[in-house]
């Protein structure tokens, strides 16, 4: 039985069925014969069944937000600037989390588990980063603003006490 097929967006055909797989058809490429009302994926027709039997189906696609949390946990850490670094690590487990949720209960539904897994791991250390280094960026800033103020005392002093403390010790 002779088929047609459309390769590549173009009409390819009349050819026998022996030659199907060598012109490139695939279980999801659209084939058509003479009795048939329209075109249908070469891989739904029972006659043509055996010809896939060995080819693996495609390959799923990545967990959505994998790579967009990964590049955001990256420059969460990269950047890691009093604020900044604490948003994008942030963002990065926003963008990741349901595709997270969803992992842990089908890890199977997508390919790319592990570039999740480390954008996960990735935006969780640049968000507690983030916040270490604001924290401290904040305290620094009070600081100085209190020095400024007269509640703390200057910092010219700061050489005497460590030297008499060395001195003592």
């Amino acid at each position: 039985m002779d088929y047609y097929a459309i390769i590549n967006g173009q009409q390819v055909g009349p050819v026998g069925e022996s030659q199907l797989l060598g012109i490139g058809v695939t279980p999801g490429t659209m084939v058509w014969r003479a009795g048939m009302v329209q075109w249908q994926p070469a891989g739904s027709l029972p006659e043509l069944a055996h010809l896939f039997g060995n080819v693996p189906p495609p390959m799923p696609g990545q967990w959505p937000g994998a790579i967009a949390g990964l590049v955001l946990g990256i420059c969460s850490i990269y950047f890691c600037a009093p604020v900044v670094g604490l948003l994008l690590g942030y963002f990065g487990l926003l963008v990741t989390k349901d595709s997270y949720k969803a992992y842990q209960s089908n890890p199977t539904q997508y390919s790319g588990g592990g570039v999740l897994k480390v954008a996960r791991i990735v935006s969780q250390v640049g968000f507690v980063l983030g916040i270490i280094v604001t924290a401290i960026s904040f305290l620094v800033i009070l600081f100085y603003i209190l020095m400024m103020l007269g509640v703390v005392g200057s910092l010219s002093a700061l050489p005497f006490v460590l030297d008499e403390t060395i001195n003592y010790i």
